[in-house]
């Protein structure tokens, strides 16, 4: 039961960040269609890969991370938000797209998920 809890709470913190993405840091380059409901559901698909996806490719790039000193990770981040991005607009459930423009938007957004993600982590331990 626990498990979910967290899992729940991690969704809707991250369909606040994606709100605040949209809305106050990349109003021109990242963009969701769907109202709230989008949010949540762009929120459900990354928690799941996050959880899913996540930790295969970590293993996979734990050389590439010792011998980059972890910048590695960073590009990780902005590969999920890719996925995500394909997958969702993919699945095109609930009326749902997001448009994500430039690397640097991919690269940006995916530090600032991580780091509140793991701001949040260490708020709840």
């Amino acid at each position: 039961m626990r498990f979910i809890a967290k899992v729940f709470l991690i969704i809707v913190l991250n369909a606040g960040l994606f709100w605040a993405l949209e809305t106050k840091i990349f109003p021109d380059t990242f963009s969701v269609t769907g109202g709230i409901e989008g949010y949540f559901f762009i929120a459900i698909i990354f928690t799941l890969l996050n959880i899913i996806l996540r930790p295969i490719i970590t293993l996979i790039t734990i050389p590439f991370r010792i011998l980059t000193l972890g910048v590695i990770g960073f590009f990780v981040n902005a590969f999920m938000l890719w996925i995500l991005e394909n997958s969702v607009n993919f699945l095109e459930l609930f009326n749902t797209q997001i448009e994500i423009s430039g690397f640097s938007t991919y690269l940006i957004a995916g530090v600032i998920l991580s780091l509140l993600n793991s701001i949040f982590n260490w708020l709840r331990s």
